[in-house]
Order: C-alpha cells, then structure tokens, then sequence
C-alpha cells in the first residue's frame, strides 16, 4: 500500500517516522519526501493494518494526517510521461551518452518491430545502420534536422540533449530523439498557410449562372481522385477553385500544397518539387531535402503555371503521374508516394501540345478532369458583388471605414473590360481605398488609363440618378431601377427581359416587384 503522511518541515522528522515502521516490522520500498508531505510504498501494508500505523506514526511531532494514496509522485510523473508518449504518432527514443536506447514509445517500437523490453540498451547506430552516436556527441547531443532511415521508412530526425534546464553547467546526460515523417510537416506547413481559409466553393463569389455552373462542376469533380487541370486567363481564381476542390475532395484532411511552376528556374523548380538527396549540390543540405511530393504524401499538390515547366521537368512529372515514383535530384532511390495533382495554367496547352511545346502525353495525364474558370468581363452581374468585397476588405485592412461609391464609379467598374480580371480589380480597388480622402471612391481614384465612361443616353437621363448617391447600396439600386424602368418597355415580360439580360426570369421579377416596375408576368 502507499501511503501520504502530512506533517511540519522539522528536521529529524523523517528519521523518526522511518523508527516507527521499523519498530512496526515494516519494510519500505519506496520514498519520497517533499517540504510537508512524506511518501511510502509498503508492500506488506493492509487496508485493515492502516488505522493501527497512522496511530502509530501520529505518535512523532509533527504529523498530522495519514492517508491511502493510488500512487507516488514520482510514479505518477512516470505513468503520465509513458501516456503522453505514447499518443505520439512520430517515434521517440532516448540514449544515454554510449548511444544506448534507454526508453522509447510506443510508434518507435512498432515501426521498428521490437518490444520495449528488446530496444533498452540497444545500440542506435546498430538499429539506424548509421554512425549516428558520433554524429552527436560531436554536436553536444542536439541536432536540428537530418534524414535518417529508421525500420525502412524515411524520417527527418531532430536531436535534444538531456540536462537540467536549471543547471546548464551539468553534463549532458544523453538526447531525446524524435523522427518526424515528412508528411507530418507538410500539413504544418499547410496548416500555417494562412490563405488555406477557403472555406469550400461556398466561399467563391459569383451568383452568375455561368458561375454556379462551374462551382458545381467542380464540385463533382473534386470527389474523383484524379488529376485535375483547371484553365483559366490570369487572375481568374485558379488557386481559389484548387484549394476549394482539396478541401471537397477525400484529401480534404491532408497536406495541400503548391508550386508556381514559374516563379523559379529549372533546377530550384526540381529540388522543390522532388527533393534532393545528400550530397546532391554544394549548398545542399546535410541530410537531404524532402520536395513537395513527398511532403504532401495521401493530400494534393497544386501546380500553377504547369504551362511554363522546362521539357525535362514534364518528362520527369510524366514518369511520376504514370507510377508514382520519382528519384531526388542526385539520389538513387525510388520513392513513392500517393498524391493527387492539381494544376492550373492560362495558356492553350491543348494548341501548345499539338504545336509540340508541351508534351502531348503529359498534356492527355494532366487533363482527365478540367474545368475552365470564365474571365471577368463574362460575368458582369457578378461585378458589383465582387467590388464591394473588395471594398469592404480592402477598408478592414487599412482600418477604416468602407467608403461610399459613387455612381460613376459603378458605372466604370460595369463597363470596363478588366483585362487582369479579378486580381486587377482587387489590387486597383486597394489602392483607390487606401488613398481615398473625402470618403466617396469616384472614377479617377481607380486611376485606370485610356478608359472612357460610357455615354448611353437611354441608360443615363437626367432623373437624378447622376446625382451622388449617398452609399454603395444606394447606387447599385439606383442603377437597377433605371435600368429595368428603361429595358422592360422594350421586353414587356420577365422571361423576354430575363433572356435579353441573361439572367434568371425569376431574378426579374423580384427585381421589377421590388421596384414597383408595371404588373409582372412570369
């Protein structure tokens, strides 16, 4: 039984207690004492046998209480450690100073198929096939990061020496090895990308019909775990619709990650994108590098700009859409992984394969699903909808209020043909918040060259809609009104307009109710 004795810090106190066991013929097997508690295991000790030993021990100066406990303190610090050790997923294992397995957990003992009894007093280097100990004796027990191989698989292994943190001058008494697989960091990174928050295709903006067309395409097709090729000019949202479609997939849970196939050269896009063995380059790491594929084991990988890849580097993703294997850059092994590929590009890669400037077998492996992100100017009606978002960040962000827009300005924003697309109108809409004086954005604060108003009189009268109107909402229901008060003369029925706007009839008669626009037909 164990037991918790409650008493004053005196001196003599504990010798005392220890004369009264004896005296009890009781043997003792563990002992811990703190400033006012003292902590026995006694083995030989009852439940029946306690009232007559907490008389006993009272009888010292000093003690106060005597009371059953499940467990010392000690064993308890031990029981939780082994807990917290064992619901690690990354294996962990301990060394003394000759490089001999001390503890390790659960995860290490199973990947290594050794119990915990077979791995104490193991030699590492004998169970990594690496002069492993050397290597960290001569770094006082503490690596960083390098690759290690343990019971076949590839980790990266990160080394703490153990100490007392109070008592630095205290030699170092072995080291905490933890192997981490590089999946598990690629979904840290992952993680941390703070543009992941896509929220799904929900979170897309865009109520056109063309728009809720595409979104349910993509949907549909983000369920298939197959490579998917989303087309697009610049700025449509590529990325947006790739992270969406990780996050509707079956990898929803798993590392998404991506590469912008033209923001580097052909031999920093490679090393990204494989990896690169030890040794590979001069500058390359000590232990070898893990690429994109291999971090984003069983997730998705994004390829933007799959257009611009190197020939060499299409022939080698060729190989690893085919099988799933690739080598590291200087390597020799073949590793494999799981991965899905999504990529994206605003080129005609189906003319440039038929031309011979993109592989054509790569062309056919990229392209089982593809999706075609429509560009801005084909999808006006979701104009408005877009600028006051942007708007309503861009003021968040520089922390002010959300300017008013005048309607000039929503006339500009209609009419212009945005050749950069969404990314152009987010960006020139910043910088028209972000410089925004009097409180009103109008069209010169979008500073957009060689752009003229349109002057249609029949869409612009003077009924007091040039007039500044004094919010977004305002102007945008001020533009409706004309604009249905104008047209619905010339359709004279909610489908004739419908079809003539290319909207839904049903939005028309919402629109021409709410605005009080004759008797409408449906």
């Amino acid at each position: 039984m164990r037991i918790q004795l409650t008493g004053d810090n005196r001196l003599g106190i504990t010798q005392e207690v220890l004369t009264v066991l004896v005296k009890s013929g009781l043997d003792i097997r563990n002992l811990e004492v703190t400033t006012h508690y003292i902590y026995m295991d006694i083995p030989a000790l009852r439940k029946p046998g306690l009232q007559a030993l907490a008389d006993a021990v009272k009888t010292v100066r000093g003690i106060h209480d005597v009371s059953a406990i499940d467990l010392l303190p000690t064993e308890r610090r031990r029981l939780q450690l082994h807990t917290v050790l064992s619901s690690l997923p990354d294996p962990v294992i301990a060394i003394d100073t000759q490089g001999l397995i001390t503890q390790s957990n659960e995860a290490a003992q199973k990947i290594t198929n050794r119990s915990e009894h077979k791995l104490r007093s193991y030699p590492l280097d004998k169970l990594l096939n690496s002069p492993i100990t050397e290597l960290l004796r001569q770094a006082a027990f503490q690596i960083p990061e390098t690759e290690m191989t343990l019971g076949g698989e590839t980790f990266l292994l990160h080394a703490d020496p153990i100490k007392p943190r109070d008592k630095s001058d205290l030699e170092v008494s072995g080291s905490v090895l933890i192997f981490q697989r590089p999946t598990r960091i690629g979904r840290a990174f992952s993680a941390l990308d703070t543009r992941q928050a896509t929220r799904g295709f929900s979170a897309i903006l865009g109520e056109t019909d063309v728009m809720k067309n595409i979104k349910g395409k993509a949907l549909r097709l983000s369920k298939v775990d197959a490579p998917l090729l989303i087309l697009g000019e610049t700025g449509t949202g590529k990325e947006l619709f790739a992270r969406a479609a990780h996050e509707a997939s079956n990898r929803s849970k798993q590392p998404f990650l991506a590469l912008n196939c033209a923001a580097l050269p052909e031999n920093l896009a490679e090393s990204e994108l494989f990896g690169y063995a030890p040794g590979a380059f001069t500058s390359a790491a000590k232990g070898g590098k893990p690429g994109l594929l291999e971090l984003a084991d069983t997730g998705t990988v994004f390829l933007d700009e799959i257009g611009e890849l190197s020939p060499y580097l299409q022939a080698k993703l060729l190989r690893f859409l085919q099988d799933g294997t690739f080598r590291r850059v200087g390597g020799t092994k073949e590793i494999q992984v799981d991965v899905r590929t999504i990529s994206a590009t605003n080129r005609d890669l189906e003319n440039m394969a038929s031309t011979g400037q993109f592989r054509e077998d790569l062309f056919y492996r990229l392209n089982v699903l593809s999706i075609t992100i429509p560009p801005l100017r084909d999808r006006t009606e979701d104009i408005p909808l877009l600028a006051q978002h942007f708007i309503s960040r861009a003021a968040k962000q520089i922390g002010c209020e959300p300017p008013n827009t005048s309607l000039e300005l929503l006339t500009l924003i209609n009419s212009y043909k945005w050749p950069g697309n969404i990314r152009q109108m987010e960006n020139l809409l910043f910088r028209a918040v972000s410089l925004c004086e009097n409180g009103e954005l109008r069209p010169h604060d979008l500073e957009i060259q060689d752009h003229e108003l349109p002057t249609t009189p029949q869409l612009y009268p003077s009924r007091g809609l040039s007039k500044v109107s004094s919010s977004y909402k305002d102007a945008l229901e001020d533009f409706e009104k004309q604009l249905f008060s104008e047209r619905y003369p010339l359709y004279p029925s909610s489908r004739k307009l419908a079809k003539a706007l290319k909207v839904s009839h049903t939005t028309i008669a919402d629109k021409l109710r709410k605005y009080g626009i004759k008797q409408i037909e449906i």
